[in-house]
């Protein structure tokens, strides 16, 4: 990604959230924001996909939100291979987007990425979509 580009991606966040901090009686409010990014990539453990979600979690983050991500999060506990605690993670998935403010989607969707942008679109979660495509920190 060129150097424009990502200061567009910045700036495009960046404004996002100070749009969420409006009418907020607390200025060093942070929005919860459910990062949807690849997650089959990384509950398989593959260090860059790994770094990749990292990457993103710190986006968010440095534009001033707080970073929810399922896929770093659960498989540290729960074993996704097996079917019932899996179902486990995809009913804290939906309890945690609920809490979330808005989505924001990170590169081009995969077919997991596309469940979690039905599940913010069934919870009436506006969801944002960011390109990124290298490490951001």
């Amino acid at each position: 990604m060129k150097g424009s580009e990502l200061m567009s991606e910045v700036i495009q966040a960046q404004a996002a959230i100070d749009k969420l901090r409006i009418d907020k009686s607390n200025s060093h409010y942070r929005p919860f924001i459910f990062v949807i990014a690849p997650f089959t990539e990384v509950v398989k453990g593959q260090d860059k996909a790994i770094q990749t979600v990292q990457s993103y979690c710190r986006f968010v983050y440095q534009a001033g939100g707080i970073p929810v991500c399922p896929q770093l999060y659960l498989p540290q506990f729960i074993n996704m291979h097996r079917s019932q605690e899996f179902q486990i993670a995809a009913f804290i998935n939906i309890v945690l987007l609920t809490k979330c403010t808005e989505a924001w989607s990170f590169g081009k969707p995969t077919h997991d990425m596309r469940y979690f942008h039905r599940l913010a679109k069934r919870k009436g979660k506006n969801i944002r979509q960011f390109n990124l495509k290298t490490e951001v920190y």
